[in-house]
């Protein structure tokens, strides 16, 4: 009985006289209490959680870096000046002012090439090291470019990465010193990882006002349309906003206590999520109450009537939705599991406010909400008309077709969305994040000048970590280091390596064996004076009066130290590539690398036993991105289709059925990513697909997809019952077409607006969901599915039976939807 029904018991009571009024006091309340009280979501936003790939052997080698060079461990920025005429002497007069701007006050004093220097302005907060030709003149090849044109200077900020407004402030800082420099010829920029977050900042900063303005205003547009009514335009939008004005309250409360991460990410694809999603469940809705209001008189049970017709239906698409990205909090990238639970909470949230907020709207405006066109009681020859004239309208003659001539539909189906697959043929994933910016900034700007005059590899240089175990001292294993430094040199895809033995990359001046001797040989007051920085590389001081340490071992053992961590225990080998550190080539290069790192230590005596061999850096993490990013398709993908193709089947009662549903929202998932990576390619010129697009378009495909295979197949079922198979599906088609496609094309156009984004991976997804959104509307829907479903007859149901029941009423749009 109805009566029991909790989803109608919760619908009845928030229609009612007084019901609508507690409902609106009780969200009214909600809202304002958290409004008042919630900390501020935009101020605790945490992009690094995003950025995770687990733990993999490329974090521990980053971890163990951390812990062996503490003073290294911050965010690098990198200041490129660059001049195609070449740097000329004022050129470098600015470089190293602008050096000596980020030295301490002990380390300007201390560098010969900061004498003479005034600073108008204090230097940012949280400057650590800082590598400049000022300050270490050993380093001219590393620094400068080989055609004279460019020089870098490298300081690293001692930011943690996820307080991103105060990386986003020093690097404003430094953009506004910096430019005081540039002229006529020389272009000065801020770029590395550092200048990368803070632009990504600034864009969101930028975007989220816009990205809002954008959806809420083409929401409108479409609902006018659909609608030719403004109150009722206005409806779903009001709904949509005082749910999302809860959502980010309760967000606010979830990052502050770190129940989950929540990162501005997350947040911009769930604005658009919640507009689409809560404009089609207002469409049903109001579809549904428009034609009970043409057969009832009394406005109240028009209303709960609808609510009963739909009110499980709803709630059955928002369940499927939810737990599709409830799925994603299994992955293992923070890209993926960052976004699940934030999704999942606003969808919620959201399918709380179709069943209660805006019901109790619709119930306190009254038949006025469809002003000007407001809904009357029709007489039986009025409905037999209107009927009429649905099967004669767009859906009406595409029904007629489809189940006049289902092998055609089919056929045509599968030729089409097969062709579009395709494009999927020869598209590689694409893992840089620098191409993730769209838009030129000042940090894409100071990357193509680096690319442009620096061997590729320059750009993110990756580390073999050598970490000696039991208390070993890698100055008694320089041979050995040195060993491992040739053999990684020799890989194919390595351009230079430099560590302790070959500070510059070029053979040692003084063999290893010889070195080795030399250094053990120092005074530990000297080696620690060295480290503490009071000794220079060039050996400024030679150790106590008198004795005779040769100058050259001072300045080699002083370049060790960068190289060799304080308790000697840990060794880092630079190593640049010879092609461009982002790309497959690269990734693909990190296995064979680390296999030759490993043999070359064994070889030399630092075996597993004795020392752990592990390789750091961008690179290395990207390919252990990769295959983090497979793993979590091979898991989440099979996963979805599992939960979807369960409640298909309980919801359906047929095992038949959910097989070709789950078979064609899968075949539209490759279609809309293989016409979509046609367009990203061909049209826009893009190297690849954004290594996330593809596992986000299918979560939204497959779960969004079956809320309206849900709606076609239980009144395909109801109407074949009553009317027959054949004529069953061409009454349920024509009569759910206009409505589903309206709400097809509301939350198309809602993913499109992140297409607007000056970020990749959001317009490249924005774009795939769009068009497979669209294809699923009138493709699958309005020619697959239909037609597969009068060509398997009786079977759709097995092992079930074509009979009407309460549990279609449950899950079906309603009767005259």
């Amino acid at each position: 009985m109805r009566d029991h029904n909790p989803l109608a018991w919760l619908t009845d009571r928030a229609t009612g006289k007084v019901g609508r009024w507690v409902t609106l006091a009780l969200w009214l309340a909600v809202a304002g209490v958290l409004s008042a009280t919630a900390p501020k979501l935009a101020n605790l936003y945490d992009n690094k959680a995003t950025t995770s790939i687990g733990n993999p052997e490329s974090v521990q080698a980053q971890n163990l870096l951390n812990r062996a060079f503490p003073n290294n461990t911050g965010i690098p920025a990198i200041i490129v000046l660059s001049d195609p005429a070449g740097l000329t002497s004022a050129d470098q007069t600015a470089a190293n002012q602008i050096a000596c701007w980020l030295l301490s006050d002990q380390q300007r004093a201390a560098t010969h090439a900061c004498a003479g220097f005034t600073y108008p302005q204090a230097r940012p907060i949280g400057i650590g090291p800082v590598v400049a030709l000022a300050s270490l003149p050993q380093a001219r090849r590393q620094l400068v470019a080989a055609d004279g044109t460019t020089e870098t200077i490298i300081a690293a900020l001692n930011i943690s990465s996820s307080d991103s407004l105060s990386i986003q402030k020093a690097i404003q800082q430094m953009r506004a010193y910096t430019d005081t420099f540039a002229g006529p010829t020389l272009q000065v920029r801020v770029t590395g990882p550092a200048g990368i977050l803070a632009d990504l900042v600034d864009i969101f900063a930028s975007t989220d006002i816009k990205l809002l303005l954008t959806t809420v205003l083409l929401v409108l547009v479409l609902l006018l349309v659909i609608y030719r009514s403004p109150l009722l335009a206005a409806l779903p939008l009001v709904g949509v906003g005082w749910a999302l004005a809860i959502i980010n309250r309760l967000l606010g409360y979830v990052a502050q206590a770190r129940l989950f991460p929540v990162g501005q990410q997350s947040t911009a694809i769930m604005e658009v999520l919640l507009f689409g999603a809560g404009t089609d469940y207002t469409i049903f809705i109001v579809a549904r109450l428009r034609e009970e209001l043409q057969a009832t008189a009394d406005f109240a049970t028009a209303l709960r009537a609808t609510m009963h017709g739909v009110g499980e239906a709803i709630t059955s698409s928002a369940g499927t939705v939810i737990l599709g990205l409830l799925t994603l909090v299994l992955a293992t990238l923070g890209l993926y599991s960052a976004l699940g639970l934030v999704l999942a909470l606003a969808v919620a949230v959201m399918l709380l406010a179709g069943l209660t907020l805006v019901p109790a709207l619709l119930s306190l405006v009254g038949r006025a909400a469809f002003w000007p066109f407001i809904p009357h009681v029709q007489s039986a020859e009025a409905l037999a008309r209107a009927e009429a004239r649905q099967g004669r309208g767009f859906w009406g003659r595409i029904a007629g077709f489809v189940t006049g001539h289902p092998i055609v539909a089919v056929a045509g189906s599968l030729v089409l969305l097969g062709a579009l697959a395709l494009g999927n043929i020869g598209i590689g994933a694409d893992f840089n994040s620098l191409s993730d910016l769209r838009d030129a900034t000042p940090a894409t700007e100071g990357y193509h000048l680096l690319a442009q005059h620096f061997a590729p590899g320059t750009l993110a240089p990756l580390d073999v970590v050598i970490h000696l175990r039991d208390g070993g001292n890698a100055y008694q294993q320089l041979v050995a280091i040195d060993q491992i430094d040739q053999a990684v040199a020799n890989v194919a895809q390595v351009a230079q390596v430099t560590g302790p033995t070959r500070p510059d990359g070029q053979p040692p001046a003084i063999t290893p064996a010889v070195l080795q001797q030399d250094f053990a040989q120092l005074p530990d007051a000297l080696k620690q004076a060295i480290r503490a920085g009071q000794v220079s590389a060039t050996g400024g001081t030679a150790g106590p009066p008198g004795s005779s340490i040769n100058p050259q071992v001072i300045g080699l053992y002083a370049a060790t130290v960068a190289a060799i961590s304080n308790d000697n225990a840990t060794v880092i080998l630079t190593v640049t590539l010879n092609t461009d550190p982002y790309s497959a080539a690269a990734l693909d290069a990190m296995a064979p690398l680390r296999a030759t790192a490993i043999q070359a230590a064994t070889q030399a005596g630092l075996g597993p036993t004795t020392a752990t061999v592990q390789l750091a850096g961008v690179t290395p993490q990207l390919a252990d991105t990769r295959a983090a990013n497979q793993r979590d398709t091979y898991l989440i993908v099979p996963l979805v289709l599992v939960l979807v193709g369960i409640i298909l089947a309980l919801l359906l009662r047929s095992l038949v059925a959910p097989l070709y549903l789950l078979g064609a929202v899968t075949l539209n998932f490759f279609a809309a990513l293989g016409a979509s990576s046609l367009v990203f390619t061909h049209l826009q010129g893009e190297t690849g697909i954004s290594y996330a697009t593809p596992l986000y378009t299918f979560i939204f495909l497959v779960a969004l997809g079956a809320d309206y295979t849900i709606f076609l197949m239980a009144r395909v079922r109801e109407e074949a019952a009553r009317r027959g198979l054949a004529d069953g599906t061409r009454v349920a088609l024509s009569r759910t077409g206009g409505v589903i496609t309206s709400a097809g094309l509301i939350l198309a156009g809602t993913f499109l607006v992140l297409t607007t984004l000056p970020l990749r991976t959001l317009s490249d997804f924005g774009f795939a969901v769009a068009l497979g959104v669209l294809l699923d509307t009138f493709v699958v829907r309005g020619l697959l599915v239909p037609g597969i479903v009068v060509l398997l007859g009786r079977a759709n149901w097995w092992p079930g039976k074509l009979t009407p029941s309460a549990g279609d009423q449950a899950i079906q749009t309603g009767d005259h939807l």
